[in-house]
């Protein structure tokens, strides 16, 4: 056997692993969302006994709705067609293509299939000159871009400026976004704090990945 197909079965099993992991806590999760759905009963205390009018009137269960943040920060991979979900077998070829393991599977509880996502607030995509996960793409779910150096669009970067060095130092201590920036011109700053153009932004995340402050002091806000 190969070494580079040796490497791929390796993969193949270290994600099989990751997969059943990830059924088993999608599972978890949904047992936990039914739990919580379900009213808890009002603690054993002595009522009085209603009243004749209180008896004719019985007021329905409301059940209120917990809403939920997860998944809300992913992004889909590169060159991701307007038709992806429906063109997308789940193969994960292009997670075991990307050079910097950023890409991961998700399984949707209503439909049981997994479909490679990121999180660019997580760990960024590093915008390759070749992008592998598109060309190893066997369904076209992932489509190329122009050679006219059209570029991805997975939200916007934004400072948050009480999080930045700079704003604690009051000088202008840190430059890492702008240094690490793969786009031009992209990051500027006005005074020692940084701005982001959202017209040439791709919202790829390296400047949220290097940033080296804690809690981060930018943030990647995606499309509606």
């Amino acid at each position: 056997m190969k070494r580079k197909d040796l490497f791929r079965e390796g993969l193949k099993s270290v994600f099989q692993f990751t997969f059943t992991k990830a059924d088993e806590l999608t599972e978890a999760i949904k047992e936990v969302w039914e739990d919580e759905k379900t009213p808890k009963p009002k603690s054993a205390r002595k009522k009085k006994p209603p009243s004749s009018s209180e008896k004719s009137v019985s007021k329905p269960t409301v059940v209120r709705k917990r809403k939920t943040k997860m998944f809300q920060t992913l992004s889909l991979p590169p060159g991701a067609s307007p038709d992806f979900f429906s063109l997308c077998t789940g193969c994960n070829e292009c997670i075991f293509a990307c050079p910097y393991a950023v890409l991961f599977p998700v399984t949707i509880p209503e439909s049981g299939k997994s479909y490679p996502h990121f999180d660019p607030n997580a760990k960024a995509c590093h915008l390759c000159t070749d992008w592998p996960c598109i060309s190893v793409c066997p369904e076209e779910a992932l489509l190329p871009y122009e050679l006219s150096g059209e570029k991805p669009n997975f939200g916007k970067a934004k400072a948050i400026t009480e999080h930045c060095i700079n704003e604690k130092t009051g000088e202008s201590t840190c430059n890492v976004c702008i240094v690490t920036c793969p786009i031009e011109k992209t990051v500027k700053f006005k005074g020692n704090l940084p701005t982001f153009a959202s017209s040439s932004c791709t919202g790829c995340g390296l400047c949220v990945e290097s940033c080296p402050s804690f809690p981060k002091a930018i943030q990647i806000k995606f499309k509606k």
